[in-house]
């Protein structure tokens, strides 16, 4: 996936005119806009042994689940997309953390900062970690394809991101849950945790420029506290990791883009702007996210938008070689896109490409809704061929006044139904969002201009939604 972002707004994948207003409806307001030396020889982690929260209570396996973003065909979740940072305001000099901090939030802190020193390494750490892994728990090795570097640094990531947030419970409590159900998709046991911290700490302890005794100590203490929940759900959850689905139809769009229908043995539980991993049979131990680009249907079936990207295997596999009578299976939904119906708040969504999708399956669960929000929908491409869901949308603005569409399209800037330039800056020129709440779907760096766009424009952080592991 070669930073592939979720096609139909669901990690791997890597928009012509704007309609007329319908009769009656209100004027719109939008402008025209390598060999590895052997493991330690000493254990890192004490084996069973992890620590609980504080409280002596476990975070609850019910809550909801958060979600994006980009964004992967690997054996393990999608990479992060990492949240714009807004520029720092004057303040006076802080008092030294030890003098305020509580023991979670020096690790979790001593983790942010060890990964921050790694990444530009990170290939080279995951090659390690997975080897370390590998001799740890040989099991494991049937797990991943046969390129090991990009799902070994996505599991890396699934298991750094709750360590992060180990001082925040609410926050861990969400970011859990869906690892939990894609590392079960995965194929992951509770008993291989304990392999997972050795070789992950043993990994770090290799690369980490700055690794004390210190550094070890938060490390295990924030992999400790995190995994006992993460082990406790594994072996709690009743429900299959995975479901199967049969390939009812492929359409071939152009050279790089494909619509798939794909019919689950048993319905499939989802939100509409929520996302699934998939495996191919043309890519086994290659999961993949993608977003459904309808909202849940009373049928069950799925409708998935694809774009074939420059290095991506599962992407290409499926534009190109899947077909009708192929067996998919399902993993499980995960996702923060979504709209809180308890919420009046007007609702801004940013698409891009193939991110449309899960955009598209919102606005037709808003089309259900007694009292629906104000919804405005940017959707954007290169070229009009990106714009795979723009006639549904035209077709629910007509209807609905609640809604309003504009598009852009960065390869024909003088289309007069269009808005000129990039998403981002269409996005910002074309009025006040900071009351909005703010949903961005499509690749890493479309999120990633958006977002720090809109910061910048005054929107606040809080308002403005997309999936960590997503586009």
């Amino acid at each position: 996936m070669s930073a592939e972002p979720l096609s139909g707004g669901g990690p791997e994948d890597p928009g012509p005119g704007q309609p007329a207003p319908a009769a009656g409806k209100p004027a719109r307001r939008l402008a025209a806009v390598r060999t590895v030396p052997p493991p330690p020889t000493t254990p890192i982690v004490v084996p069973g042994r992890h620590a609980a929260a504080e409280d002596g209570k476990r975070p609850d396996e019910s809550a909801a689940a958060p979600e994006p973003a980009a964004p992967p065909e690997s054996a393990a979740p999608p990479e992060p997309v990492a949240p714009p940072e807004p520029a720092p305001a004057p303040s006076p000099a802080p008092a030294p953390a030890s003098v305020f901090e509580t023991p979670e939030a020096q690790a979790a802190r001593r983790v942010r900062e060890t990964w921050a020193d790694v990444e530009p390494q990170v290939d080279e750490l995951a090659e390690w970690f997975a080897a370390l892994l590998f001799s740890l728990a040989p099991a494991v090795r049937s797990l991943f394809p046969a390129r090991i570097t990009e799902p070994a640094r996505r599991l890396l990531r699934s298991l750094v991101l709750p360590m992060t947030t180990v001082d925040r419970p609410d926050q861990l409590r969400t970011v859990l849950e869906p690892l939990v159900r894609e590392h079960r998709a995965l194929g992951l046991h509770a008993e291989q945790y304990e392999a997972l911290g050795v070789a992950m700490i043993g990994a770090m302890r290799r690369f980490a420029p700055a690794w004390d005794e210190g550094t070890e100590h938060a490390w295990v203490r924030a992999f400790s506290l995190a995994a006992g929940p993460m082990e406790h759900a594994v072996r709690a959850a009743a429900d299959p990791a995975v479901a199967e689905g049969t390939v009812v139809s492929h359409r071939r769009l152009s050279w790089d883009l494909a619509v798939l229908h794909v019919a689950p043995d048993t319905p499939v539980p989802h939100r509409a702007g929520q996302y699934l991993t998939v495996e191919i049979p043309q890519r086994p131990r290659m999961w993949r996210p993608l977003s459904p680009a309808t909202a849940p249907r009373p049928d069950g079936l799925l409708e998935f938008h694809v774009r074939a990207v420059e290095g991506g295997w599962v992407s290409r596999a499926m534009v190109a070689h899947a077909s009708a009578g192929d067996r998919w299976r399902l993993g499980p939904a995960s996702g923060r896109l979504g709209l809180d119906p308890r919420s009046t708040a007007p609702v801004l969504m940013v698409a891009g490409g193939t991110g449309g999708a899960p955009v598209l399956a919102l606005c037709e669960d808003l089309a259900r809704w007694t009292r629906p929000r104000p919804c405005t929908v940017f959707l954007g491409g290169r070229v009009a061929e990106d714009l795979t869901v723009l006639d549904r949308l035209r077709v629910l603005a007509d209807r609905h006044p609640w809604l309003e569409l504009a598009v852009t399209c960065e390869d024909d800037p003088l289309d007069e139904h269009t808005l000129p330039g990039t998403l981002p800056d269409a996005v910002v020129r074309s009025g006040d969002w900071s009351q909005h709440d703010v949903l961005l779907s499509g690749s890493p760096a479309m999120i990633r201009a958006s977002a720090q766009a809109l910061l910048i424009d005054g929107v606040p952080l809080d308002r403005i939604h997309y999936d960590p592991f997503a586009h």
